[in-house]
């Protein structure tokens, strides 16, 4: 057994080490009756509706288009979101311990930040500049989750001089690209933990890989 504890030390800072968390379905479960990424034809006409796990690994027909307006609404966000507890606490946990922790989402920016840090506020996460956890959004630079998702954290590792990365995501697809980095830094160590959320019990299972060298996976 793997506990979040055991990633947590003096040293943690000094390596460089950076905790990042994924929001939708890692954070946050959803209701994907109020939450959804439309996919428009050519003339505009919506042709199909996807949840966003759907969305990671969905591919996109020629000349069609998303519409992302429902993830870019404070309010929808506060409608449809339910906290997933147990990652939260781990999130908090790890920041509180003197981790370097930031939420990394797919999502572009929202509508409104103000509504959505006060939505995130009413479960203890502090999101404001300079004090709080800052978060990430990978859905300003056009692409797939997984590839902008990893681009960001490449720019991190070249920026901050990066000697270890975490990345608690629901999507394989995501820990994979970020597994992939290791072939373009290959000093630097990689931790994918892919949360795997059940709705009915609320209970979550996170398995653990690491590239460095080779992957390893491991239940936590």
């Amino acid at each position: 057994m793997i506990r979040f504890s055991n990633f947590l030390s003096e040293e943690d800072n000094a390596r460089k080490t950076k905790h990042y968390f994924d929001i939708d379905e890692t954070l946050f479960a959803h209701d994907h009756s109020k939450l959804r990424v439309h996919v428009k034809d050519p003339s505009g006409n919506r042709v199909r509706t996807l949840t966003n796990q759907e969305f990671n690994s969905y591919q996109l027909p020629e000349n069609h288009n998303y519409d992302f307006s429902e993830f870019r609404s404070s309010d929808v966000f506060g409608q449809s979101a339910s906290p997933i507890r147990s990652m939260i606490a781990k999130m908090k946990a790890i920041k509180n311990n003197g981790g370097n922790v930031e939420m990394l989402t797919a999502r572009a920016d929202l509508d409104d930040k103000n509504k959505f840090a006060g939505h995130m506020k009413k479960y203890g996460i502090d999101i404001t500049p300079g004090s709080g956890i800052h978060v990430r959004r990978a859905g300003n630079a056009p692409g797939k989750p997984a590839d902008t998702k990893a681009a960001h954290v490449s720019d991190a590792i070249q920026k901050e001089g990066l000697s270890e990365v975490h990345l608690y995501d629901d999507s394989i697809d995501n820990i994979n690209g970020l597994l992939k980095l290791k072939s373009k830094h290959p000093d630097v160590t990689f931790h994918g933990h892919h949360v795997q959320h059940d709705p009915e019990t609320g209970g979550v299972n996170i398995t653990r890989y690491s590239a460095g060298p080779g992957i390893k996976k491991e239940n936590e």
